[in-house]
């Protein structure tokens, strides 16, 4: 989770959703209506010994979010020694001018890391100067995607609103040779429109597939009261869509945990995301109360690279 975003956990939802996967059994309509055998032809083939690829998996710096601004560089090595291949970005030291973007690009290739993408509010989209800016520094840095993690207005109409302004500011992020996506938290799934659709089911309809993409943060997606299956059939109804996956795990309270340490049903939620298109699996922890060691790091990145799906 990067800026502000008001994260609202359903502890009852989150726990319903957890019984309803261990019983085989689909929580129908979190995501405005998704048919329960959407994945019916996937999920049988589970337990094959599959394993997330290793070039797949990165790690969100907001995870690391005070040590990075202070010590960018040992950051990443400590993070390159710990098996990482990849990293997203949530704002610079320094500051997101482009001006300092080459000096972590020279980071990175140092330590044989690769940018996935960088989170920025929703505002720097609607501001044709500052997106121009943000899509000289994540050339710069060699992103893929550019991704708003924030800052919709979180009702019906904000979020109507929002997919045709991503449309715009997807037109030129694609034009760059890049790809726009959208990360969510809680809310978008658990606030509804006159219509019943979820905020989050709203974006997808307002927006255009090829201009937006989706960066499904599993962990809140859960906390908002998604069963495993719940994700699986979202995955499926936008396949192709739906590029980037953000990893974060929960203790049964709601509170963030490390990784394989909690309770979020990852081997069935990921057991079929790479053949439904997702490219990335970008594992965070937002707990900056607990900051994250190296070793921790290190065991999350295990977790997700042997991971048998």
């Amino acid at each position: 989770m990067c800026g502000n975003e008001r994260v609202t956990f359903d502890r009852r939802k989150f726990l319903r959703g957890l019984a309803a996967t261990a019983a085989g059994v689909t929580a129908v309509g979190a995501t405005g209506g998704l048919a329960s055998s959407a994945f019916a032809d996937t999920t049988g083939s589970r337990g094959h010994g599959r394993h997330i690829p290793n070039g797949k998996i990165g790690l969100q710096l907001y995870s690391v979010r005070d040590a990075f601004m202070a010590q960018p560089e040992a950051v990443l090595r400590a993070l390159s020694r710990a098996g990482y291949r990849k990293v997203e970005f949530a704002g610079l030291p320094g500051g997101t001018d482009p001006a300092h973007a080459p000096a972590i690009r020279a980071m990175l290739d140092k330590y044989h890391l690769v940018a996935i993408s960088s989170h920025h509010n929703y505002s720097e989209f609607t501001d044709e100067n500052r997106l121009k800016q943000l899509i000289e520094m994540a050339k710069i840095l060699g992103q893929k995607y550019i991704v708003c993690p924030g800052g919709v207005p979180n009702t019906a109409d904000g979020f109507a609103q929002a997919g045709p302004a991503f449309n715009r500011a997807g037109e030129k992020i694609r034009a760059a040779g890049m790809k726009l996506g959208y990360h969510n938290h809680t809310g978008e799934f658990q606030g509804h429109g006159p219509d019943g659709r979820t905020f989050y089911q709203i974006l997808l309809d307002s927006s255009d597939p090829h201009l937006l993409h989706m960066e499904l943060d599993m962990g809140w997606s859960s906390a908002a009261g998604l069963s495993a299956q719940d994700n699986l059939n979202l995955m499926a109804a936008n396949k192709g869509r739906m590029l980037l996956a953000h990893v974060k795990d929960l203790h049964p309270d709601g509170s963030l945990a490390d990784l394989g340490t909690g309770i979020v049903d990852y081997k069935t939620i990921l057991s079929g995301a790479t053949r439904l298109g997702m490219r990335e699996f970008i594992i965070e922890n937002d707990d900056q109360s607990n900051p994250l060691t190296d070793s921790r790091a290190a065991n999350m990145h295990d977790y997700l690279a042997t991971l048998k799906l």
